[in-house]
C-alpha cells in the first residue's frame, strides 16, 4: 500500500516536471537564447530526479519493513541510500560538467528543485483555499 503511495507522488512530480521543465527552457531561451545543451541538461536532470526518487522510495519502503520487523530504523541503511542518491546525482552533475559543451551543469541542477517548488506551490495554494473556506464557514 505504502509503495503505491510514493509512487503515486513520484509520477505526480514527474508530471508536473515536463510543465517545469518547459518552463524553465523558455526561460533560458529569453535569458541566453535557444541551446540545445540547456535542454539535454534539463533532460538529464529530469533523468536523474526520478532515479533519487525511486531511490528514496525504496529506502522508505526498506526503512519501514526494518521497523515493522525489528522496532528500529536502520541509520546504516538511511546513510546508505542518501549516499547513493547523493552519488548519481554528482555523476551526472560530474559528466555535465566534462561535457559541458553538450550538456549544461546548471541545467541539470534545476530539476532537483522541482519538488521543492511542487510541494511549495501546492501548500500554498491548498492554504490559500482552505483559509477562504475557514473564512465563510465562520
Amino acid at each position: 500500500m505504502r509503495g503505491d503511495i510514493l509512487l503515486g507522488e513520484i509520477r505526480s512530480i514527474l508530471k508536473r516536471a515536463v510543465f517545469l521543465d518547459i518552463a524553465a527552457y523558455l526561460i533560458s531561451v529569453i535569458v541566453c537564447g535557444a541551446s540545445l545543451s540547456f535542454a539535454l541538461g534539463l533532460l538529464l536532470g529530469t533523468a536523474v530526479l526520478l532515479t533519487t526518487l525511486l531511490l528514496l522510495k525504496i529506502s522508505v519502503e526498506r526503512m519501514a519493513a526494518d521497523a515493522k520487523r525489528s522496532g528500529v530504523t536502520s541509520q546504516r541503511r538511511y546513510l546508505l541510500y542518501y549516499a547513493m542518491r547523493l552519488g548519481v546525482f554528482g555523476a551526472a552533475f560530474g559528466a555535465a560538467v566534462i561535457l559541458r559543451k553538450y550538456i549544461s551543469p546548471v541545467a541539470v541542477a534545476v530539476p532537483m528543485l522541482y519538488p521543492r517548488l511542487i510541494y511549495t506551490a501546492g501548500a500554498f495554494l491548498q492554504g490559500a483555499g482552505s483559509s477562504g473556506q475557514k473564512r465563510g464557514e465562520k
